[in-house]
Order: structure tokens, then C-alpha cells, then sequence
């Protein structure tokens, strides 16, 4: 049965959202939207018109009191708009009671409301009280920036029907008492963006009218442990550094724990063959609805057990996955592992972790990195034998200009900053797979060379006498006499707005030969390894053409800006792998010996020792 219902026509009854929903998730734009259309109709409405929002589905379930099957975020939204004008409401005469809401797996949910802690504080305790919290904060942004509003949008809110009155009202659809609420809600939602999989996921899981009235008091307490437990991994899903910890994706669904489900699901399918190819829409609930059946039907399990044995794998799963990111060194081993490989190996380090010891398992993920950074290269030598490569021989650019190595060098560089920050007894530090992914995604990463390899031509102006200011201070710092002839003439080009083109790049040219000279720096060696950094791309292209000197304060300007710049770069440039540096301005064979020592120590750690 419908009908409209103007606003007002809600005070006095209770809502109740039921467990198998989603909780309160509206973000800044949907509520934005929601008071932007009240106020637009406002303005361009006649008296007599009305704005019909979207139906709110109720079930009745006692005098006053409904579930609320579709239509529980604008409920919610309305709620606290209301309470945002309450003072406004009471002097303008609207002083009736409000309606309550409560939701099921809140189980102080209620008091929350009406307590209204939410006006001047913001709850993290969990992830629905936060989002009220915030959305409250966001309807008083709204009202800040609409002079009079308060006023005017009360008697649209909250007249009713009487003739001559505008106002605003619901699609009121009330369900029959005799229709499964689960059914009702799964076929309203099917089709529209916000449902995902672990939302009929958890419709399928936790309806309760699926048992016998004599088990239903017991079962609902299981449904109910389930539904909280729920939240809490939902929570801890929705950590940054957890989630990148186990993906390489941004996860842009509302809902975090479908991660747990689709691995469940994958495994099932794998094992089950419930179809023939994997559904291409909603598969991860159709796998989990079939095997629940599967369970029932076949494994002669009742429904509370089959219900309970598919929530144990999520547990097991998530018990994983807290072991793993609390445990420093298996943090930052299978956080490399899961970057370098994805997400899709954690069902097979699962199964090794169940089989093993700690120390073996340990022992196995250091094979693994072994098996991701061994070099297995070998290139022919002046006289046409083929020789073995080692580390120290891996090149940004080959002998021959048509092969390199940086896709392994990238891997070992990576390696290499992430056993920095597990060796880092400071704070406990974790690396930021959070940082490098993000990074990874939006700006790439890319290998510097810690000694610039060459000059790039510099053609406008404005980049030129920026290079020249930047390298004139460099190079005055040094108090070397030889470079005191070229330090004249960049004085001079700086002051010249019509700077030769030939003339800049003699300069440069000369710069970069009086350091390559200091520094030791030859053209076959400028690409190796002892040579090169992590560096993203942004970054990269801010040091082109700079001398390591220069490179280093540009860096360390980013790194005050927020930028986020790893470990291993960040003590290449500090000179923190050379004992007692002599000269800070050059990256010198003493300083790539010492960096490429470190990188050696943790290579061989890894490809002759831990194996063995």
C-alpha cells in the first residue's frame, strides 16, 4: 500500500533498520544534494505544490513502530537536519516529537541519537556514528552559506497537507506483514550502485525469519555476534595503511570486507564448480548464496550451522590478516610480496602458514622474495664468453642501448627500502605501503640517477637562470678554485635576458665535467646501480639537470612539503651508507661503495644465506 506522507506525518514513530542492512554511509555530496533540492523547490514552487522524495519502504511491526526496508539514509539525513534546526522549530511553534531511528547492529545506537553528542564532537567508535557525526558537521556548512534558510525551509519540512501549504513528502509504501522483509529489500536494491555483493552478502547471512520460532531467540543472538564482529573487520578494513597493506587497489566500494568475500569466493569456485565461468555480475554473492545451499542441502548442516562455518572462514581469513600486519617482520615480508605478486598469492600463504612453523614459514617467504630479486642474467664479454652478472653490474642501460635491467633493479631498490624500514628500530616503524602505492598509482615510480647521467637540454629562459641560481649556489659553497672560472660566467648569463643558447649549454657542460672528474664518474658507470635511486616521477622531474648537491636540498624541500620520499633515497642523499664523508657535494666511489655494500648485505641475505 502508498501513498504520500508529508514529513510531519513521521514524528511520534519508531525505525528501526534491520541488521542485514548497510549502516548510515551518506558522504558530503548526497547531503549537499538532498538540502539543494529542498531549498531549490523552495524558491521556484507555488503554494499548494509538494517535492516528493523517493519512497521509504516500511514494514510495520507494532502500533507506531516499522522496519524501514529502503530509504534509511534520507531518513537518517532528515533526522539530523531536523535536529540542526530544533531551537528555529520550537520558536516557530513546531515543538512535536521526533521520530527515532535505531539501528540493529547499534546497539547503543539509539541513545547515540538522542543523546546528540554528535552536535559538538565526532565519534570514531565506529564507522556509523562516524558518518552521522560528519554529516551533521556538513548540514551546519550548508546552512552557513545559505543566509536565511533556517526560516524558510522549516514550513517546507514540516507543514502537512492542509490546502494552500507546500511542503515536502515521501513515497510512504508500507509492506504486507506476511511478505519476507529479506526478499523485499534484496529485489529493491538489485540494480542500484549502491548494493554491493558483501550487502547481499549480509542479507543472506543474517535474516533471521529463516528459522523455527523454538531456535529463533538463540539464533537471533548468533545473527546479532555475527552482524558485530562484522563491523569491527569493516572498520579495520577501512584503515589506509591496512588496506594497502593487502591490496594494490584503491577501493572505491563502500563496503571493505567484500575483499575477505571475494577471496572466500574464488576458493569455493575453484573447488566447487557451482557454474562454468565466473557470473560477471554479483558473482561473489551467487557463489557464497549456492555454497550456503550446497551446505544445507548436501552437508546436511541447519541453517544457523551452515550460516556459521561460511562467517569461520571470514574470521580465519581477517585472524590472517591482523597476524600478519601486527607481526613486524611478516608485514614487511608479505607486503612485498603481496606489491610485487598481488593480492591473489595470500590463499597460498595462508595454506603455508597452516603447514609450517613460524620459522618455517619465515624461511618460505624469504624464499619467495629470493625467487622475485635472484639474477640469472649473464651477458658476453669483450672476447664473445658469457659471464654471470652480479649486482653490482645491473644497468638503467646496457652496453648495447637495446636491453636493461630496471625492471629488477626497481624490485631490489624496493626491497631494499622496505628491510631498511623493518631494520628501523625507531618507533617501530612500518614501511608505507599505503604511501608507495598510492604513489605507485599517481605518479609512478621511476629510477634516478643519483649523479645525474647527462645534461638535458634547457631551452626557456626562465629554467635556465633557475639551473644557473641553484648551481652558482652549489658550486660557491664548495670553495674549490676550480670552479671558479665557470661560477664567473653563470654570474654573468644570469644577468643576461637574452642568454645564447650555446653559450648555457657550454656551461652546463663545463659544470658537469669538472664534477664527473671529482666525483669519478665515467659513462659506463653512471648507469649502475650504485648509481640509482627510487625517486617518483614528480620528484624526477623537478632534479633533471641538477648536480647531487642540488638534488639533495630540492629533496629535502619536498620532503617538508609532504611528499613522501623512501627511506633508501632519503639516505642516499643524506650520505648515511658512507663512513665519515669527506665532501657532501658529490656522490663520490667512496659513497657508491657504501650504498652499494648496503644493497649487496641485503641481496645476499636473501639469495645465499637465509636459503640456506
Amino acid at each position: 500500500m502508498s501513498s504520500t506522507t508529508p514529513l510531519i506525518d513521521l514524528f511520534g514513530k519508531k525505525f528501526i533498520i534491520p541488521h542485514y542492512q548497510r549502516g548510515y554511509r551518506w558522504e558530503e555530496q548526497e547531503v549537499t544534494e538532498l538540502l539543494d533540492d529542498i531549498w531549490n523547490f523552495m524558491n521556484t514552487s507555488n503554494n499548494g505544490e509538494f517535492y516528493c522524495l523517493q519512497p521509504i519502504v516500511v514494514q510495520k511491526i507494532a502500533e507506531n513502530e516499522y522496519n524501514v526496508l529502503d530509504g534509511q539514509q534520507r531518513l537518517t539525513t532528515l533526522y539530523l537536519i531536523l535536529v540542526y534546526l530544533e531551537e528555529r522549530r520550537f520558536e516557530d511553534g513546531y515543538n512535536q516529537e521526533l521520530f527515532t531511528l535505531n539501528y540493529e547492529t547499534r546497539d547503543k545506537c539509539e541513545k547515540f541519537l538522542a543523546d546528540r553528542t554528535f552536535i559538538t564532537t565526532v565519534d570514531e567508535s565506529n564507522i556509523d556514528f562516524q558518518h552521522i557525526c560528519n554529516s551533521y558537521r556538513y548540514i551546519e556548512t550548508w546552512f552557513s552559506k545559505h543566509a536565511g534558510a533556517k526560516g524558510k525551509l522549516i514550513p517546507i519540512l514540516l507543514d502537512d497537507n492542509s490546502l494552500g501549504n507546500k511542503n515536502i513528502r515521501f513515497i510512504w509504501y508500507d509492506v504486507e506483514q506476511e511478505k519476507n522483509p529479506i526478499d523485499v529489500f534484496i529485489r529493491l536494491n538489485v540494480g542500484k550502485i549502491p548494493l554491493t555483493d558483501a550487502e547481499l552478502i549480509k542479507a543472506l547471512l543474517l535474516q533471521s525469519d529463516k528459522y523455527h520460532p523454538d531456535d529463533l531467540k538463540f539464533n537471533k543472538m548468533k545473527l546479532f555476534e555475527i552482524a558485530t564482529e562484522w563491523d569491527t573487520i569493516e572498520y579495520t578494513l577501512q584503515e589506509e595503511v591496512f588496506w594497502y597493506f593487502l591490496s594494490n587497489e584503491e577501493n572505491t566500494k563502500p563496503t571493505h570486507i567484500e575483499f575477505i568475500f571475494d577471496a572466500i569466493a574464488n576458493k569455493i569456485l575453484k573447488e566447487k564448480k557451482y557454474f562454468e565461468s565466473k557470473p560477471l555480475k554479483h558473482a561473489t554473492f551467487l557463489i557464497l548464496s549456492a555454497y550456503l545451499q550446497d551446505l544445507i542441502t548436501n552437508d546436511k548442516k541447519s541453517r544457523i550451522d551452515a550460516v556459521k562455518h561460511i562467517w569461520e572462514m571470514v574470521i580465519e581469513y581477517f585472524e590472517y590478516y591482523k597476524e600478519w600486519f601486527e607481526n613486524r617482520k611478516l608485514y614487511h615480508y608479505i607486503g612485498y610480496l603481496i606489491e610485487s605478486k598481488g593480492s591473489y598469492i595470500i590463499d597460498t600463504l595462508i595454506k603455508e602458514s597452516k603447514e609450517r612453523t613460524k620459522k618455517s614459514f619465515v624461511t618460505y617467504l624469504e624464499g619467495e622474495i629470493k625467487d622475485l630479486i635472484k639474477i640469472n642474467t649473464k651477458r658476453k664479454d669483450a672476447s664473445g664468453n658469457s659471464i654471470a652478472v652480479n649486482l653490482k653490474d645491473l644497468c638503467y642501460e646496457n652496453e648495447d642501448q637495446k636491453t636493461n635491467d630496471k625492471p629488477l633493479i626497481i624490485k631490489i631498490l624496493f626491497l631494499h627500502n622496505v628491510i631498511a624500514t623493518l631494520k628501523s628500530e625507531k618507533e617501530k616503524a612500518k614501511f608505507p605501503f599505503n604511501l608507495y602505492k598510492k604513489t605507485k598509482k599517481n605518479e609512478k615510480w621511476s629510477l634516478e640517477h643519483i649523479h645525474a647521467q647527462k645534461s638535458e637540454n634547457i631551452t626557456k629562459l626562465e629554467q635556465q637562470k633557475s639551473w644557473l641560481q641553484d648551481h652558482i649556489k652549489s658550486l660557491t659553497n664548495t670553495n674549490d678554485t676550480q670552479f671558479d672560472s665557470v661560477i664567473k660566467k653563470m654570474n654573468i648569463a644570469l644577468k643576461d635576458d637574452d642568454l645564447d643558447k650555446e653559450e648555457f649549454n657550454k656551461m652546463v657542460s663545463s659544470v658537469y665535467s669538472l664534477i664527473n672528474k671529482i666525483s669519478g664518474i665515467t659513462e659506463k658507470n653512471t648507469h649502475q646501480i650504485d648509481n640509482l635511486c627510487l625517486i617518483d616521477k614528480n620528484t624526477n622531474s623537478q632534479l633533471n639537470n641538477s648536480v647531487f648537491d642540488v638534488k639533495r636540498e630540492k629533496i629535502k624541500k619536498r620532503e617538508v612539503k609532504g611528499f613522501y620520499i623512501p627511506i633508501s633515497s632519503r639516505n642516499v642523499f643524506l650520505k648515511s651508507y658512507t663512513d665519515y664523508p669527506q665532501n657532501n657535494a658529490y656522490w663520490r666511489l667512496e659513497d657508491r661503495t657504501g650504498y652499494l655494500k648496503s644493497l649487496e648485505e641485503m641481496y645476499n641475505y636473501f639469495v645465499i644465506e637465509a636459503v640456506n
